[in-house]
C-alpha cells in the first residue's frame, strides 16, 4: 500500500514567531500507519461481505465495494488479484470466527465427555446459525453450479473449523474414554447432526437456549451409544 491509498488531510500547526502572528505549517502526506492500514482493510472486507450477501456473487464488483468502503479500488487489487480471491478471504474470516468458537469450547474439556460434547454441539449450531455465516453458506450453495471452486473452498474451510473437534475425539479415543475409529469422519457426522441437515437452511432457528440444549443433548446421547468404549 502506498500514499495513493490513503489521503489524510495535511495537519496544520501554528508557529508563533513572537510578532503575534501565527504562521501555518503543513505536514507532508505520508504512508498510513499500521492502524490506518488495518482499518482500511477491515472497511473493505466488511463492505465486501455485505455486498456479497445483499447482491450475490455475480452482481458484486470490486469497484462497488471500494466505493462503499471509501477506499481506492487499487487498495483492494493490491491485496486480492480478483473477486474470487476476495470472496475466499471473506469466507475464511467467517469460518475462522466459527473455529474460534469451537476452540473456546475445548480449552478446558473437563471430566464429563457427555457434557463437553453437548456444549460442543450447541456451539457448532450457534456458530453456523449466526445470521451472516448462515447467509454466506446459502450464497455459496446458490453459486455452487456456476462456481464449484467456491463451494470446494468452503468445504475445505469446514475441515479447518472442525479441526478442534477432530483433535478432541482423537484424544478421548486414545485415552479410552470414547471409541472413535475415524475422528475426522466422526467430526463431520457430528457437525451434520448438529446443524440438522437441510432443515438448518430452510426452517427457522431453534427457539432459545432450552430448545438448543434439548436438541444438543439428544444428539450426544445418540452418538455416545456408538462411541461408548467396550466394557
Amino acid at each position: 500500500m502506498d500514499h495513493n491509498d490513503f489521503h489524510p488531510r495535511p495537519a496544520e500547526t501554528a508557529d508563533n514567531d513572537g510578532s503575534g502572528t501565527n504562521h501555518i505549517k503543513r505536514r507532508a502526506r505520508g504512508r498510513p500507519s499500521p492502524e490506518q492500514a488495518a482499518a482500511l482493510r477491515e472497511s473493505f472486507l466488511t463492505a465486501a461481505l455485505d455486498s456479497f450477501l445483499e447482491k450475490g456473487y455475480s452482481a458484486t464488483s470490486i469497484e462497488a465495494i471500494a466505493r462503499e468502503a471509501g477506499v481506492a479500488k487499487i487498495t483492494i487489487y493490491r491485496q486480492f488479484d480478483n473477486k474470487e480471491a476476495l470472496f475466499r478471504e471473506v469466507a475464511h474470516r467467517a469460518v475462522s470466527a466459527a473455529r474460534e468458537t469451537m476452540q473456546n469450547a475445548l480449552v478446558h474439556p473437563g471430566p464429563d465427555d457427555r457434557q463437553v460434547l453437548i456444549d460442543l454441539v450447541e456451539r457448532l449450531y450457534l456458530s453456523a446459525s449466526e445470521p451472516k455465516t448462515l447467509a454466506l453458506m446459502r450464497l455459496v450453495i446458490a453459486e455452487a453450479v456456476r462456481f464449484p471452486e467456491l463451494a470446494k473452498a468452503l468445504y475445505t474451510e469446514n475441515s479447518y473449523v472442525l479441526a478442534p473437534v477432530v483433535d478432541y475425539l482423537a484424544e478421548a479415543s486414545r485415552a479410552g474414554r470414547l471409541r472413535v475409529a475415524d475422528p475426522q469422519m466422526a467430526a463431520i457426522q457430528l457437525s451434520t447432526l448438529a446443524f440438522g441437515g437441510v432443515r438448518f437452511f430452510i426452517s427457522r432457528p431453534l427457539g432459545g437456549a432450552e430448545e438448543r440444549r434439548v436438541w444438543s443433548a439428544s444428539i450426544v446421547d445418540l452418538v455416545l451409544r456408538g462411541w461408548a468404549p467396550e466394557s
